[in-house]
């Protein structure tokens, strides 16, 4: 019969063999599992298997290495799965720069060292109903630590003033090369003269060339997804104010990064302030590879085209 149902025999006497004493495999699964479930229960259901795995290993050091198809299998059982928002396409408004610097980062997002490569960028938080929130942030390369932010209900200047602030207060010797889109607040004069004087070097992305500030865009969007599994339900601006900050301070504590064998940016942070400075390069994305490999390739076939 049970090569019929095609199922193990043991698990055919055990499922009838109520008296038996669980085994420590069963013991140590009803430990993971009622870990995976506090987690799960404490972010609404933010973590993958990826993220869960990392974030149990993280809680439980006691216990011996826990891998991805034993988190896989638990989550399966409870019926656990990641919460993933809608894309939203992004609008644009087209502004003219008041004075451009070179694109001097190059796409190199490695950093060696903490506060030696900062990017910045605005972005817009949209709840229906509430008015717009724009975050806008400064992130070290190094640890993808938010160094400073600042949020409020006006794209201006004063909004990166407020981030670039918080970003000095809190490192005031840093010199680091300072990255950002063209945007009509990086552009002006006065902003342009502020980072002279720090003895910061701007770069900017290239026009229509968001990849120029990849990371920075990225993690932009990962904190809006994680606002909307953490926080779904708002019904004012300030606590739609509240719940970035909260996202944030989440993602700075408790988010733990492949890239960093399991840590949070926060505690990578830590370390480096400590002066334990850990290289942790980003690998290889092979996919964009591949794309910009199809491009050249394309470009090459119009051009013989042309000759021929």
């Amino acid at each position: 019969m049970c090569k019929w149902a095609k199922i193990a025999r043991s698990a055919y006497y055990r499922y009838f063999d109520t008296k038996r004493e669980p085994g420590q495999r069963e013991k140590r699964d009803k430990r993971i599992e009622a870990k995976i479930i506090e987690i799960t229960e404490s972010n609404n259901s933010l973590f993958g298997t990826e993220k869960m795995t990392m974030a149990v290993n993280r809680q439980m050091p006691d216990e011996t290495p826990i891998y991805h198809k034993t988190v896989y299998r638990l989550m399966c059982v409870n019926g656990i799965r990641s919460q993933k928002p809608r894309y939203q396409k992004p609008k644009f408004k087209h502004t003219t720069p008041e004075k451009t610097a070179e694109n001097k980062l190059k796409r190199n997002f490695n950093a060696s060292k903490p506060n030696e490569k900062w990017c910045t960028d605005i972005t817009e938080v949209v709840v229906p109903s509430l008015p717009k929130a724009y975050l806008c942030t400064v992130f070290d390369l190094y640890d993808r630590y938010p160094v400073g932010y600042a949020i409020s209900k006006r794209n201006d200047v004063a909004l990166v003033q407020s981030a670039y602030k918080q970003a000095i207060e809190a490192y005031p010797d840093a010199h680091p090369l300072f990255h950002s889109d063209r945007g009509f607040q990086f552009t002006r004069a006065p902003f342009q003269n502020q980072l002279g004087n720090q003895g910061m070097t701007q770069s900017m992305s290239r026009v229509g060339c968001c990849i120029d500030n990849g990371p920075m865009e990225g993690w932009q969007g990962i904190i809006k997804e994680m606002r909307i599994v953490l926080h779904p339900q708002v019904a004012s601006y300030e606590e739609l104010n509240e719940s970035i900050c909260k996202t944030i301070d989440y993602y700075i504590n408790e988010d733990p990064q492949k890239r960093f064998n399991g840590l949070t940016a926060g505690e990578m942070r830590k370390e480096a302030m400590k002066g334990n400075i850990k290289n942790c390069p980003i690998a290889p994305n092979h996919r964009i590879e591949r794309y910009w490999q199809d491009i050249s390739k394309k470009k090459i076939r119009e051009a013989k085209k042309i000759l021929s």
